[in-house]
């Protein structure tokens, strides 16, 4: 059990005037469980949580009662298992109506931990398989490779796409086709482990030749980004720079083509960067930026830190480029 988020939970149910509270989202069941994973079906939780005098019950059905509580749940005070044919509703109120996320977005040194452990097995993972890729592979056996690496490290792709040179300039989400990668390749993956998420683009080049300048464009559209990551800024300054290094590059209207990221953990973006956003940054957050052009991204996860920003998904085999004193993922070339 994640004692500093039920205790943040607690809190905000006193202030809210709740003496019980429901837990049914699948990212708030992590959340408070400490990485327990209520779903069978991706999404879609087969458990709750009620909360109530400073006591956690578990409610599920007599399918997932003894599995829940041997892998997923450790330290609740009671399990309610009920007839698989006759599930009750979750009761009132719950987290369907009033949104926890605020509760889950600055990160305890236990979830920390988690996550620097997720990105840097989601990191290898990814750049192993990217690596070994070749141009004849279709974008399909890229993602299927990519999901085996992940899966092989307890990690499940909530998003998995891959683009090869016939797509990757004409869409912001490839989901994968029967098309061969040719001379360009992007793998993007939203690998979940213990319930959070973590984000990360890597692309390979087979000497497609404007991949070059496209991808320089984009590390220094994240750049503005990065630099404007700081303790105390808003979502929407950090898009308001982003927008301005678009305007620098001469591709202004690019902002429009795709969301730029924003705050990430139990969801792929637990918060999305919007004009105008007046969401604080704090330490112990993690942010994910996805600035794009047709052709080119680039993607990590980073914590918040004291000392500035940490990179959870570095990979120390993948080539890197240094990028206003950052290493950053550079264009995987043969």
């Amino acid at each position: 059990m994640n004692r500093s988020a039920l205790k943040r939970l607690l809190g905000w149910m006193e202030e809210n005037g709740f003496s019980r509270f429901f837990l049914v989202r699948p990212e708030n069941f992590a959340w408070l469980t400490g990485g327990g994973d209520s779903t069978v079906v991706a999404g879609e939780g087969v458990a709750w949580l009620e909360v109530a005098k400073g006591k956690v019950r578990l409610h599920t059905s007599c399918i997932e009662a003894g599995r829940l509580v041997a892998e997923e749940v450790a330290g609740v005070d009671e399990v309610l298992s009920y007839p698989w044919h006759a599930m009750p509703d979750p009761g009132r109120p719950n987290d369907l109506e009033h949104d926890l996320t605020p509760l889950r977005l600055v990160l305890s040194p236990e979830e920390q931990e988690r996550f620097r452990a997720l990105g840097r097995d989601a990191a290898q993972a990814l750049g192993k398989v990217v690596r070994a890729a070749r141009p004849e592979w279709t974008e399909r056996k890229l993602a299927g490779e990519v999901a085996a690496a992940l899966y092989a490290r307890g990690i499940q792709p909530v998003v998995l796409l891959a683009a090869g040179e016939e797509r990757i300039f004409k869409y912001r989400h490839p989901l994968p086709k029967d098309r061969p990668l040719g001379r360009l390749a992007m793998a993007v993956v939203c690998g979940r482990r213990e319930g959070l998420v973590a984000n990360l683009t890597r692309i390979r080049s087979w000497g497609r030749p404007e991949a070059e300048g496209l991808y320089e464009k984009v590390l220094s559209l994240e750049a503005a980004a990065l630099d404007a990551t700081r303790p105390g800024a808003t979502l929407g300054e950090v898009l308001t720079a982003i927008q301005e290094a678009y305007y620098e590059i001469g591709r202004p209207q690019a902002l429009e083509e795709h969301h730029q990221g924003g705050i990430a953990g139990y969801r792929p973006r637990e918060v999305l960067a919007t004009p105008g956003d007046g969401t604080r940054l704090e330490v112990g957050m993690a942010v994910a930026w996805s600035p794009s052009l047709p052709g080119a991204k680039v993607e990590d996860t980073f914590l918040i830190t004291e000392r500035g920003l940490e990179n959870l998904t570095f990979d120390p085999a993948w080539p890197t480029v240094e990028v206003e004193g950052r290493k950053r993922p550079d264009l995987l070339r043969p």
